[in-house]
């Protein structure tokens, strides 16, 4: 069994142990099935890899890993829920959502390690997800002007969210350090909404990101350039959604003319080299490095 499937195995164990209402658990279930369909459980991943690394007391990290994924979910649901994607109905997915940022919590108070491990491990994860929060109001309100505007924006939104989860799994495990292992997972956490902002734009249809006008780096981009375009023009509201829709492809030509498409990939690349180059600096084992820099 691999480690994707030993999480997602644990993931419903832990609804199955904990969750008693039968229709809720039941959509619990499907999510889980989804989520694993969809994603690679990168943050479950981190967590487990970092436990891993740093623990030297029983073996807890698929459980540790299950607990943060549950918790990560929440976050995909509800953003679908702010976002409007993949919705008709928004009462069970509000259920479901509370149930997994709740579940995931529970699940980590649970892990049978000291209560002061456990203590600084959930107070972490309430100031990540509060940093979260304000990183997707700011970019739900479009409050968003400059590169400088987004890459804090993403740091809080993104960011926060992969430090949760390689922290968590270092804190559970005893590490008290974790400075280092912070500043790499914000730039982690970085390249990956720029790649993910990089999915928004090719995918309209399955995405609000673009109808509900967010700013990501290869728009701002055209926002700056000299040249009259249309993302100008729709940003501005000199044309609506409608007719911006039915010229998305002239759109993205224009993109990649004017040079948005490819600044916006170096810019992921550089954040994954400063991750890279960070993680290089760890005092631990060359096959722990490794795998994580397989993770980046």
């Amino acid at each position: 069994m691999s480690e994707k499937e030993k999480i997602a195995k644990q993931m419903k164990e832990i609804v199955e142990q904990l969750m008693s209402e039968p229709q809720l658990k039941a959509h619990m279930l499907m999510a889980i099935e989804q989520h694993v369909k969809e994603s690679d459980l990168l943050f479950g991943r981190l967590a487990y890899l970092h436990y891993d690394l740093f623990s030297t007391q029983g073996d807890h990290s698929t459980y540790i890993a299950a607990a943060i994924e549950l918790i990560v979910l929440a976050g995909d649901l509800l953003d679908d829920l702010v976002d409007q994607d993949r919705l008709e109905d928004t009462a069970i997915p509000l259920h479901i959502a509370i149930g997994f940022l709740l579940l995931g919590q529970q699940a980590i108070a649970n892990v049978p390690i000291s209560s002061n491990k456990k203590l600084k491990a959930l107070s972490y994860v309430t100031s990540c997800l509060l940093q979260s929060v304000h990183g997707q109001q700011t970019d739900v309100a479009c409050d968003v002007q400059t590169e400088a505007d987004y890459l804090k924006m993403v740091e809080k939104k993104s960011g926060s969210l992969v430090a949760m989860a390689c922290v968590i799994g270092a804190l559970l495990a005893g590490k008290e350090d974790i400075a280092a292992i912070e500043t790499y997972a914000f730039y982690i956490g970085i390249a990956a909404q720029i790649d993910n902002d990089f999915d928004a734009l090719y995918n309209w249809d399955k995405k609000t990101d673009i109808q509900t006008k967010k700013k990501s780096l290869p728009i701002l981009y055209m926002l700056e350039s000299k040249h009259d375009d249309l993302w100008k023009q729709y940003v501005n509201n000199d044309i609506d959604y409608d007719r911006m829709y039915i010229q998305k492809e002239k759109a993205l030509q224009q993109m990649e003319q004017e040079g948005a498409i490819y600044y916006a990939k170096v810019m992921s690349q550089i954040y994954k080299e400063k991750a890279l180059q960070e993680i290089e600096k760890l005092d631990v084992d060359d096959a722990y490095k490794s795998a994580l820099k397989t993770l980046v």
